[in-house]
């Protein structure tokens, strides 16, 4: 930030604006520049600049101070310069700021880095996700996959240092931290700030590893075994722990989300553990009765169709359903019975169905039913 950059012009605001003011408008831009979520090319000395204006002019003596004197007031004793510090020295709440979900340890970090702190330490991985599909029997059953994962593991070459031949930094003598002191026209001003050669980290390496080019990480292909258990479904996921991306200085890895879509089924329809399943009845069958074999998800199994079957009746078999994934037992099978009419009737056939009709006293009900319609017109 330039030694004579104003603090209210950092912040938007007009000279004298109130502390709520000035909250407010850090508020602004701490959302706007926030290195984890902007995408400007100079987020973070932004965000840096509107950190240290906020730290003078939200301070009610500091900000007397600077309205009167304006930088000079840094040789004032209760001016003392910037110290590291973190989202616990605001009187506001970052979670609203960033949306309910932020990490103060991330926050942390950033002012730590910006205002004299040791630079972050372990950090997790970041997971990963892949969808994968499996048939509908690998779906009821279960089975066990394969699965290829593009990911960011441990440089094997230097076990994630980034390097060989560790010695401490001489820039700021293994402290992580480099101290500054200038004169002002009031007395000596001292700031401190990250190591730049050593990161805050108070070492350094001899030899950058080739392999990893001093990240400490590579990119890597494995192969990973999947179990997926009997009675997942669509939109189902599996977690593997520690199967993700690998972690930063020393930080666990992340974890691997499978999502599984299943397959549809020539033959039978899913509804969670109950499947569906339809069946052809002949017009004889459904009239007079008979049983039949019934495809389920272990073999046939007999089913009764009682005489006067409709078309669209639904029998159920109890427990010749997919196995529940969460629960015990077992859902059920439910067969829609398809009364099938004869087409291409032969000479026989025809001779025995008008002798039927002849029978039959469906004209008549039908002519009532047509009454019933008439009237209810009337």
């Amino acid at each position: 930030m330039p030694e004579k950059m104003d603090y209210y012009d950092v912040l938007g605001l007009k000279k004298g604006a109130s502390i709520d003011e000035v909250k407010q408008a850090y508020k602004r831009l701490a959302k706007k520049y926030h290195p984890d979520i902007s995408t400007e090319k100079d987020a973070e000395e932004k965000f840096k600049e509107a950190l240290e204006a906020y730290q003078v002019l939200s301070d009610p003596q500091k900000k007397a101070n600077y309205d009167q004197f304006g930088h000079a007031a840094e040789g004032f004793q209760g001016f003392q310069g910037f110290r590291g510090f973190s989202a616990k020295d605001f009187d506001f709440d970052f979670g609203d700021l960033f949306g309910g979900s932020f990490d103060f340890g991330g926050i942390d970090d950033i002012f730590r880095q910006a205002f004299g702190g040791a630079r972050a330490g372990p950090s997790r991985g970041s997971n990963l996700r892949m969808d994968l599909n499996i048939s509908f029997e690998e779906a009821v059953f279960g089975t066990e996959k394969n699965v290829s994962v593009a990911r960011i593991e441990e440089c094997p070459e230097c076990k994630g240092k980034g390097g060989h031949g560790e010695e401490t930094c001489q820039e700021c003598n293994g402290s992580g931290i480099l101290r500054q002191t200038r004169r002002t026209a009031f007395g000596m001003f001292a700031s401190q700030g990250t190591c730049p050669k050593c990161s805050g980290t108070g070492k350094v390496l001899k030899n950058i590893c080739g392999r990893c080019n001093g990240k400490g990480r590579v990119k890597a292909k494995r192969t990973i075994k999947v179990k997926i258990p009997a009675g997942i479904d669509s939109g189902n996921h599996l977690r593997l722990m520690g199967e993700g991306n690998s972690g930063v200085r020393g930080g666990e890895a992340g974890d691997l989300f499978v999502v599984v879509f299943v397959e549809p089924h020539d033959v039978f329809k899913r509804d969670g553990a109950d499947i569906y399943a339809e069946i052809p009845v002949s017009f004889s069958e459904a009239a007079l009765g008979t049983k039949v074999d019934v495809p389920t998800l272990k073999g046939e199994a007999m089913l009764n169709i009682p005489a006067g079957t409709q078309t669209g009746t639904i029998f159920r078999l109890r427990g010749k359903g997919i196995k529940s994934l969460n629960e015990a037992g077992f859902g059920d099978e439910y067969v829609k019975a398809i009364v099938q009419t004869p087409e291409n009737l032969g000479k026989r056939q025809r001779e025995l169905f008008e002798q039927l009709a002849g029978e039959e006293k469906l004209g008549k009900e039908r002519k009532d039913f047509f009454g019933r319609i008439r009237k209810s017109f009337k």
